[in-house]
């Protein structure tokens, strides 16, 4: 992914993009850095109020140790976050793997219906500029392959044989584990209905919703802030930070620690989206990549370090 982030890249624009690391005012990249630690802490307290009505109460610097633990995990293997910071808790707090894992699929579900409703409303306020940059990017591309192809004829048959393969597989497949296929599929929808309900057991629904504004609002309102750290790029409004926030999530998401993938696409966004210059767009989409994936290493090996030594007497006992 980093490969394909780069290999693009001329040498008059990597010279551009140097330049542009010279020139950047670094200042604008560690404070909102450290600033995104805030939205961390209060996602910490947030699973918190999940977990009380369990009839649990961790401490709050156990939950946010767990959860650094967990980020520092994701930056290697997807998901894999979930589970040790699960793990963790079940180590130093003695809350049940399977209830504290229950909390995080309902902490998912609520960041996806958030990510659903941050994405309509950038595609609402932002259209034009979304618009561009998927017609530019995505559309006229993709159009211009699918017309090339549609001339050869011999890709066309090719193309229909493993279309017909495919749809026999999949039949065979579907007859074959038609229960078993219905049945994880309504596992899952029964998993996500019930994350989702047991936040109503919540006993400050309205301190759950505060801490949920205000992690995604922290998460944009440190993009913006970063924006200061190149000249051309401080005259990006909320907007633009918005939308890059957007599209470089759904980079981490797909790829661990989103490497190469949020590059690619915050740039795009920035660059095709909102006109920003290209170096500015691939210098500050490393810059911020890097910045937080430091901070995130840093704070991760920390909490591993001082979880045992604020967890003596649950060490101890484990002894």
């Amino acid at each position: 992914m980093v490969w394909l982030a780069l290999r693009g890249l001329t040498e008059d624009e990597k010279e551009k993009i140097s330049k542009a690391f010279d020139e950047a005012d670094y200042f604008w990249i560690i404070f909102p850095t450290l600033l995104s630690g805030l939205s961390h802490f209060l996602r910490a307290a947030r699973w918190k109020l999940l977990i009380q009505p369990l009839g649990y109460n961790p401490k709050l610097y156990n939950t946010f140790f767990a959860l650094m633990v967990g980020y520092m995990a994701n930056l290697a293997i997807p998901r894999l976050g979930e589970v040790s910071r699960c793990g963790i808790l079940t180590k130093y707090e003695k809350i049940p793997f399977a209830e504290s894992f229950g909390t995080v699929i309902a902490e998912r579900a609520i960041d996806l219906l958030c990510l659903i409703l941050i994405f309509l409303g950038t595609l609402v306020f932002e259209f034009e500029k979304l618009w561009g940059l998927t017609n530019e990017r995505i559309l006229n591309p993709l159009n211009e392959k699918l017309t090339a192809l549609s001339q050869n004829s011999a890709f066309l048959w090719i193309a229909l044989i493993v279309l017909l393969l495919i749809a026999g597989g999949l039949i065979f497949i579907f007859r074959k584990g038609k229960g078993t296929f219905l049945k994880k599929i309504k596992e899952l929808a029964l998993g996500f209905w019930g994350g989702l309900k047991s936040v109503k057991n919540i006993k400050r629904p309205y301190l759950f919703v505060l801490h949920t504004v205000l992690i995604w609002f922290l998460y944009i309102y440190v993009l913006y802030l970063s924006f200061s750290c190149f000249e051309e790029l401080s005259v990006l409004g909320f907007g633009a930070a918005l939308a890059a926030m957007l599209f470089g999530s759904l980079g981490i998401i797909f790829v661990p620690g989103g490497t190469g993938a949020y590059q690619v696409l915050v740039t795009q966004t920035l660059n095709v989206g909102y006109k920003a210059s290209f170096p500015f767009a691939v210098a500050f989409s490393w810059l911020i990549w890097s910045a937080q994936f430091i901070f995130l290493l840093l704070v991760g090996l920390i909490s591993l370090i001082l979880l045992p030594i604020l967890n003596k007497e649950a060490v101890a006992k484990q002894e």
